[in-house]
């Protein structure tokens, strides 16, 4: 081929893949809720609550069913084309009744059973015989799950960041002594800012075992309150540019003190969807 020839077929080369679709190799997630961040609006009308969640873009929710009639509630969830990806309780109360966290699970198809307190204790005074026991309950709860088909993951708070005068902190307990076929971990992001951890730390030392995060944001007063995801200090964009390596599938939203009803619930989506 000739030099003119080459130039003129590289040009038509170059345009025509101008015009060809992009493709990402990053799939965008979707945004998810967890209702205890709306509780008084759906004690109120929870039906109504979750078509304005709906409306606002949210796709996925936390919690088990809503009414009185589960048949009713799958398929108000289906006409909203919302989609129920978790929920939980404390180890304690999911062992007491694991069929009823089966069952519901299995109807509305949710992929996660969430531990939200791993401890049977007040974790007060975490040991290392007490954090070795709660691995080996998260392990044995774990397989019995895998083998309906669910997932289990525990949730962290800011006890689990606290020095107990060992050579590794209750999180690494709980994340080194669980089969990571069998145990995940729904990270609250403000709960391990607010234990003085780093999330991004934690998802380079234990990458892909973070599936689930609840997504609140942390304010600048001393006292480190709750606030809506953007209006405080955690630096989300750097934690979700390692979304990947987390493993991350499903971002939630939580606000559990929120006072200020759908304005947090918009505020919090409209910036979340910014980063990830």
């Amino acid at each position: 081929m000739d030099k003119r020839n080459f130039i003129k077929n590289a040009v038509i080369g170059a345009t025509s893949l101008y015009f060809l679709p992009s493709f990402s190799t990053t799939k965008k997630l979707k945004t998810g809720i967890i209702l205890n961040t709306l509780k008084d609006d759906i004690k109120k009308d929870y039906k109504g609550t979750l078509k304005k969640l709906a409306e606002l873009g949210y796709k996925y929710i936390e919690s088990g069913p809503l009414g009185d009639n589960l048949t009713a509630y799958v398929s108000l969830l289906k006409q909203l084309k919302l989609k129920t990806i978790s929920a939980g309780s404390s180890i304690s109360n999911i062992e007491k009744d694991p069929s009823k966290f089966i069952k519901n699970a299995h109807a509305l198809g949710q992929k996660y059973i969430v531990a939200y307190w791993p401890w049977k204790s007040s974790a007060e005074n975490l040991t290392h015989d007490e954090c070795m026991q709660t691995a080996e309950y998260l392990n044995k709860m774990g397989e019995m799950l895998k083998k309906e088909g669910i997932s289990f993951a525990w949730h962290n708070h800011d006890k689990e960041f606290r020095d107990i005068g060992k050579d590794r902190l209750p999180f690494d307990y709980l994340m080194q002594e669980t089969d990571p076929a069998l145990v995940k971990s729904q990270l609250d992001l403000y709960w391990v800012v607010k234990g003085g951890a780093d999330p991004i730390d934690l998802i380079n030392r234990y990458p892909g075992r973070f599936p689930l995060f609840h997504v609140k944001d942390m304010d600048n007063s001393p006292q480190k309150e709750k606030a809506c995801v953007g209006e405080g200090i955690i630096d989300f964009k750097a934690i979700f540019d390692l979304s990947k390596k987390a493993g991350l599938k499903y971002p939630i939203v939580e606000q559990e003190s929120n006072k200020r009803g759908f304005i947090c619930a918009e505020i919090s989506y409209k910036n979340l969807v910014k980063w990830i």
